[in-house]
């Protein structure tokens, strides 16, 4: 299985919080790693995550969410932002407001779609394995492939 990171979920597993659901979302991370399950997420999320704790510290430089979010790259793949990826999700946007499902302004970047397309893109390299995108907002995502809110991958 082949489980995405959106942001919402990165963000989770490289809180400095100790917050219930943070703490939760790492033990899920670890076990679902330690049953072989393959983690990926996008340089977009990595993106987002990192503008918010950015500044996070620049109030607080006691937070060492920074440390956490890179600490994962030993972890889950970061997948790039390649100049194929970004010409696909353009498609995919174009099609998407074409058919009425737009999920953001129309001068937003839209990074539900760029994850979308890395989705689709695995499917295409891993012909026969699950691909899924694990969330905390399932509303857009499952608009263009399977997404679920996190809690609900247990295998």
């Amino acid at each position: 299985m082949i489980v995405f990171l959106d942001t919402g979920v990165l963000g989770l597993v490289s809180s400095p919080s100790n917050a219930r659901e943070a703490k939760e979302c790492k033990e899920w991370l670890y076990r679902l790693l330690s049953r072989s399950a393959y983690m990926v997420t996008s340089d977009i999320c990595d993106y987002e995550v990192r503008r918010s704790l950015l500044l996070a510290s620049s109030i607080n430089p006691k937070i060492q969410g920074l440390k956490n979010l890179d600490d994962l790259q030993q972890v889950i793949d970061f997948l790039p932002l390649t100049k194929s990826v970004m010409k696909q999700a353009a498609q995919l946007w174009a099609e998407a407001r074409r058919q009425g499902l737009q999920t953001s302004d129309n001068k937003n970047i839209d990074a539900d779609i760029i994850i979308a397309t890395h989705c689709k893109i695995l499917k295409e390299e891993y012909p026969g394995r699950a691909v899924v995108i694990t969330t905390t907002n399932v509303k857009h995502l499952e608009r263009f492939t399977e997404a679920v809110e996190w809690k609900s991958i247990n295998f």
